[in-house]
C-alpha cells in the first residue's frame, strides 16, 4: 500500500513539474494591488494598497476561467476639510469570476491576455457619524501579461476596471502564480 501511494505521489509531483504557464490545468496566484476608487462628481477620490487571491483553470492554450477574492485596502478622504467631521473611509472586498482569453504568441514564456466577467463586492462606509454597508455587483474588464520564471511559476502584471454604481474602481496588480497542470 505504501509503495502504491509513493508511486502515485511521485506521479503527481512529476505532472506538476512538467506544467508550463501556457499548458491547460490549474493555477493559483497571489497579488499585491494598487487600487483607485472615485465617486462620480469628484466627491471622493483616493488610492490604497490591497491584495488578491486567484484560482484559474486553463481549459486550453487560449481560454481560461478565473475566480478571485480581493480586498481593496482602505480609502480615506476628508470630504469637508473646512469643518471637522467630514472624514470618510471606504473598503471594498469580494469575489470576481472572469473568462480569460490568451493571445497566441510565438513564445509561451510571455503571454498577453484580456478578461471580462462579473464581480460581487461588499462596500463598507465609515464616517464620523456612523457606518453602513451595501452590496455592489456588475461588470469587470481587465488585461495583463504573464511571464514564466520557471516551469511552474510565473509573474503576473494586470489591470482591472470595475463598473461601480456612481463611481469607478481600478486596480493594478503584480503577483505570482503557481501552475499545477492538468487535473
Amino acid at each position: 500500500m505504501k509503495r502504491t501511494a509513493s508511486v502515485a505521489l511521485l506521479g503527481l509531483v512529476s505532472m506538476a513539474a512538467q506544467a508550463g504557464p501556457a499548458d491547460p490545468g490549474l493555477l493559483v496566484g497571489v497579488s499585491g494591488m494598487l487600487t483607485s476608487y472615485e465617486i462620480d462628481g469628484d466627491v471622493f477620490d483616493d488610492e490604497a494598497v490591497g491584495a488578491k487571491l486567484s484560482v484559474q483553470y486553463r481549459i486550453n492554450k487560449y481560454i481560461g476561467i478565473e475566480g478571485s477574492w480581493l480586498d481593496s485596502g482602505s480609502f480615506s478622504e476628508d470630504t469637508n476639510p473646512a469643518n471637522p467631521g467630514g472624514g470618510v473611509d471606504i473598503d471594498l472586498d469580494g469575489m470576481t469570476i472572469q473568462a480569460i482569453g490568451y493571445l497566441p504568441l510565438a513564445s509561451e514564456d510571455i503571454q498577453l491576455y484580456g478578461k471580462a466577467g462579473i464581480y460581487d463586492f461588499e462596500q463598507d462606509l465609515d464616517t464620523d457619524t456612523g457606518s453602513s454597508s451595501r452590496g455592489a455587483n456588475g461588470l469587470t474588464l481587465g488585461a495583463g501579461t504573464q511571464i514564466a520564471v520557471s516551469s511552474n511559476v510565473s509573474l503576473r502584471l494586470e489591470g482591472d476596471w470595475f463598473d461601480l454604481d456612481g463611481g469607478e474602481f481600478w486596480t493594478v496588480s503584480l503577483g505570482v502564480n503557481y501552475h499545477f497542470g492538468p487535473l
